[in-house]
C-alpha cells in the first residue's frame, strides 16, 4: 500500500510539473491598416495613435527575446 501512494504522489507531482511548465503563446491579429511598410525618408500620415519601430528595432527585440527563452 505505501509503494502505490508514493508511485501516485510521484506521478501527480510530474503530472503538475509537466502542466505548469508548459508555456502558453500569445497571438494578436493585426488589421491591414495597422501595419504600413516604410522606406527610409518616406513620409507617412499615421491612422492610429502608436509607434513606428525600425527592423532594426524589432529584430534587436525578436533577438532578445529568444535568448531569453534559451536562457531559462
Amino acid at each position: 500500500m505505501p509503494k502505490r501512494t508514493i508511485a501516485l504522489l510521484i506521478f501527480l507531482t510530474a503530472l503538475v510539473a509537466l502542466i505548469s511548465g508548459c508555456a502558453r503563446t500569445s497571438v494578436y491579429v493585426l488589421d491591414q491598416a495597422e501595419l504600413v511598410r516604410v522606406k527610409k525618408d518616406q513620409t507617412v500620415t499615421a491612422k492610429y495613435d502608436g509607434w513606428l519601430l525600425s527592423d532594426r528595432a524589432v529584430d534587436r527585440v525578436m533577438n532578445a527575446k529568444i535568448k531569453a527563452v534559451n536562457l531559462q
